[in-house]
């Protein structure tokens, strides 16, 4: 795994997780804003560049603790994490507070955190796959005409211009192993336990048209009730955070400061 780091380390941390098959890079319209007063780490996942293949949200979640623990950065202010990159900030956050290191805040973007049976992650599998082969040799403008995202989207394919254009980037090291361990990743979630003020720290922010809400929201409040949950309505997948880049940011430095 490669870390990429933005601000003065002396500033107060937040770790930021992109979403599957994303590089790093897909936060910058985030971080850039954030890290004139935070110090922001953004792991690449494994198997976003050669020579590497990813394996498992416990393993990511594992190399990044290993990593804070390296460079001495064991007060983490907030997890911050996008589609999977939730699952594995959620994941991460177990392991931290494991081993006694403190958080201080979570944010949770459009977590897909579903178990899903083993014939639907196959074709699950079998459409992310054959996604990424078709997604090599595009160009952005080829892709946003694709009418399968306008489901993803909720209809506003252009707000992920930045994603599919990061996406396109990182295609061509994505290994089919890798798109079966991250398809895995996504949708096989096992609920990591964490006690009721350590669930106060979490928040939750869903879109009530895209996928992740439908399939997983009631799932999320049975699991952690005491998490923070905020909904909006009428936007896709991750888009109201491209739509509103200043008005949600605004709403990150909200949290860190309460």
């Amino acid at each position: 795994m490669k870390f990429y780091t933005y601000g003065d380390k002396c500033n107060p941390l937040i770790v930021m997780l992109p979403g599957s098959f994303c590089p790093a890079k897909t936060l910058r319209y985030l971080y850039s804003k954030l890290q004139s007063d935070f110090y922001v780490c953004v792991p690449e996942y494994n198997g976003h560049y050669a020579g590497s293949t990813f394996t498992s949200r416990q393993n990511e979640a594992r190399e990044i603790v290993q990593y804070l623990l390296k460079e001495n950065l064991t007060e983490i202010n907030m997890i911050y994490g996008q589609s999977m990159g939730a699952e594995i900030g959620i994941e991460l956050m177990h392991q931290l507070l494991q081993k006694g290191i403190h958080v201080g805040r979570a944010f949770f973007d459009g977590a897909p955190c579903i178990r899903f049976s083993k014939p639907y992650k196959a074709f699950m599998n079998m459409k992310f796959r054959k996604l990424i082969h078709m997604i090599r040799d595009k160009s952005a403008d080829d892709v946003l005409q694709w009418k399968s995202l306008n489901a993803f989207t909720n209809g506003d394919t252009e707000s992920l211009r930045p994603l599919i254009e990061s996406l396109i980037d990182v295609a061509p090291y994505l290994t089919d192993e890798s798109i079966k361990a991250e398809t895995e990743c996504c949708y096989t979630f096992d609920f990591p336990s964490f006690g009721e003020e350590d669930q106060k720290k979490m928040f939750f922010f869903y879109s009530k048209e895209e996928k992740a809400y439908k399939l997983c929201y009631k799932g999320l409040v049975q699991a952690y009730p005491n998490a923070v949950f905020k909904v909006v309505s009428g936007y896709g997948h991750m888009t109201y955070s491209v739509r509103h880049t200043e008005e949600y940011v605004q709403m990150l430095r909200e949290i860190l400061e309460s």
